[in-house]
């Protein structure tokens, strides 16, 4: 636990380092700094930071790379302007993490178009019958592209969809039902199946919800919720459920490509897969409607323990079969290049934070999606250091594509926030003594062979001196009797 004397230790120690590092800046003041962001080039970190409105990225990135939401870290990700404005487009709700989630998405998004481009030309993108830094250098922007006037394209369908009375319109979800259902079962105090552990196995779930309810009650209930789960997702199997349609982002996709230089056969393979990828960020959007999270306690003290929960239902497989058929009626001299991204119907979600709450996992990291019952998440969290702690959940869909296995995370994260963990000064006082004893302890016997001791010693030979003989009194009657 991060406590008040430990920030005090920190101060005390550093206070001649920053004396020093500020007199050498004096010395070199006269130095002019050099901006390396050109009018057109900025890093991924920078636009997250100036088009955020709520706060900084800098509390999640170690996290965000650690769980492969992006590729490095985000002040070493060089982006052009355009594509800084199309990640803002993306996340109207101005979410720091779901802007870096895009920024993944994007990045690896334009390798697999620019591959398909040049996969369906034989690496000749231009058509002038060479492949040189040409093709390269049309392939990135034609990519580019191609992917922004579909990723528009699909925006624009999904927000006409939101307001027409269309399929966009009613996500007829029921997550919140299984959540509410699930809130009177516990959760397990050890981990009922094996999953990769973020943290250590002592941390208990003593703060857990207990169970109210028997435990056969409790399961007729959960059969009961699943087969009527089912059901819904049978009957509504034939009906849309809710992708718009790809081939108008298809045509639009190979337009802007061919502006860019594109032959044909080029734009034609580049648009069919930027029409595949902004059709399953769709179809994500479609998935993140069938999700509920239960999040933790935003107040919690100091060595307490909550639990979160995310449920997705049933009928999120419908999109991603229709996502599917899709893809599989693509036609046109991009065909092949329409599967440069197959999403499968795998989930994982990544919820982090740093080290002031401890993470524990109940549940497989990496689950399918089924049709007969809703799939959960279940962690146990305990704060284990004082102050606010950030805290972030965000879901990730496996798929496929030309260079094996990748994520495609959902920009739209469940949860993004923090949780303030509060602690008495006595307790912080007895955490960084039972922390630090084994610094303290010689510190402490250092001091006292060094002070104390010889304080002690000298008092004791002072009290102990002999006493000196009285002075003779020049006065005869005071002399009278020696």
């Amino acid at each position: 636990m991060r406590s008040y004397f430990d920030e005090s230790l920190t101060v005390a120690g550093c206070a001649a380092t920053v004396t020093i590092v500020s007199m050498s800046l004096l010395a070199c003041a006269g130095t002019a700094k050099v901006d390396k962001t050109s009018e057109h080039v900025l890093t991924a970190e920078q636009c997250i930071d100036n088009h955020s409105t709520k706060g900084s990225i800098e509390p999640y990135e170690d996290a965000l790379v650690a769980e492969d939401i992006v590729d490095a870290d985000l002040d070493k990700i060089n982006i052009t302007r355009g594509m800084c404005e199309e990640i803002i487009a993306r996340t109207p709700g101005g979410s720091p993490v779901e802007r870096a989630a895009a920024v993944g998405n994007l990045t690896r998004e334009l390798e697999i178009i620019e591959a398909s481009m040049e996969d369906a030309a034989d690496k000749d993108v231009n058509g002038d019958g060479k492949v040189n830094a040409e093709d390269t250098k049309i392939a990135a922007a034609a990519s580019y592209a191609a992917s922004q006037a579909a990723q528009e394209t699909m925006r624009r369908a999904t927000e006409e969809g939101a307001t027409d009375g269309g399929a966009m319109s009613k996500l007829d979800v029921q997550p919140a039902a299984y959540l509410a259902q699930q809130r009177t079962t516990s959760v397990p105090a050890e981990q009922t199946t094996p999953a990769s552990t973020t943290g250590s196995s002592s941390a208990s779930a003593s703060g857990s919800a207990s169970a109210s309810g028997s435990a056969s009650a409790s399961a007729s209930a959960s059969a009961s919720a699943s087969a009527s789960a089912s059901a819904t997702a049978d009957a509504g199997e034939d009906r849309s459920a809710g992708l718009p349609s790809r081939e108008k982002a298809r045509t639009r996709a190979s337009r802007a490509a061919r502006e860019e230089g594109a032959d044909p056969k080029a734009a034609a393979g580049g648009g069919q897969c930027a029409a595949t990828v902004a059709l399953t960020d769709t179809t994500l959007h479609v998935l993140r409607g069938n999700m509920s999270f239960d999040a933790p306690a935003t107040e919690m003290h100091w060595k307490d323990h909550d639990a979160a929960r995310l449920v997705v239902a049933p009928k999120a497989l419908r999109s991603i079969k229709q996502l599917e058929r899709e893809v599989a009626q693509a036609e046109g001299a991009g065909k092949v290049e329409a599967n440069c991204l197959q999403l499968g119907d795998e989930m994982e979600p990544k919820i982090t934070s740093d080290e002031g709450l401890h993470i524990r996992w109940f549940d497989e990291r990496r689950q399918s999606v089924r049709r007969d019952a809703s799939i959960t998440w279940r962690w146990d969290i305990f704060a284990s250091q004082t102050g606010n702690q950030a805290l972030f959940l965000n879901i990730t869909q496996y798929a496929a594509t030309s260079k094996g296995e990748r994520i495609r995370s959902f920009e739209e994260s469940p949860y993004e926030g923090s949780v303030h963990v509060s602690a008495t000064r006595l307790e912080e006082f007895a955490d960084f003594i039972d922390r630090r004893w084994q610094v303290l302890v010689p510190i402490f016997l250092t001091l006292l062979t060094a002070i104390v001791i010889p304080l002690v010693v000298s008092w004791w030979k002072r009290r102990n001196r002999p006493g000196e003989p009285a002075a003779r009194s020049d006065n005869p009657r005071d002399n009278r009797w020696i």
